[in-house]
């Protein structure tokens, strides 16, 4: 009776192995590189990852603009399929970064970081560099992360994501003029 007991907890132990490796290799995969820049700023490739896709085999960049003509737009896309946006542009002096991120992405419920320079929601995020005493005493710098489906709504990410990019930019000195 032992035996035949011990062969059946044997047989469900197999089985119940092979189940899970079966499952296993379902798993989703990202199986791109996550990029550590975009648009030549810096980022932190970790937090970028939990808001990209899951899986994925090809990711692509676009950029359009420059910071020389005033904005430009970053669009990273995972197996054809647009996923997220950053845009930076100069702003009349004066706006907020929560009131950016209100307006141009409707995203209310909000996050304020780094002494409300920055504003950040699990789909979004915003930030704004104040270009005083630079001789650019009337424009501000702007930027704007927006997250598409199918990326993955993650807002601890997204709020590293907006700091370390901010920080990065704002190493770049966006605000001295030409």
């Amino acid at each position: 009776m032992r035996s035949s007991a011990y062969a059946l907890g044997v047989g469900a132990l197999l089985l119940a192995t092979v189940g899970a490796s079966g499952c296993s290799s379902d798993e989703a995969k990202q199986e791109f590189t996550v990029p550590t820049s975009l648009c030549g700023v810096s980022v932190p490739p970790k937090a970028l990852s939990r808001l990209l896709p899951a899986d994925g085999s090809h990711i692509t960049f676009r950029q359009d603009g420059s910071v020389e003509k005033g904005w430009t737009l970053c669009g990273v896309e995972v197996d054809g399929h647009a996923v997220l946006n950053v845009s930076q542009e100069w702003i009349d002096a004066g706006d907020t970064a929560r009131n950016i991120l209100r307006h141009q992405l409707v995203i209310s419920d909000q996050k304020s970081a780094d002494g409300g320079s920055v504003a950040y929601a699990d789909r979004g995020a915003a930030s704004l560099l104040k270009c005083r005493g630079t001789g650019v005493e009337k424009e501000d710098v702007s930027t704007v992360v927006e997250l598409l489906k199918p990326g993955r709504a993650d807002e601890t990410a997204m709020g590293e994501l907006i700091r370390e990019y901010t920080k990065s930019l704002k190493a770049r000195n966006p605000c001295q003029p030409d």
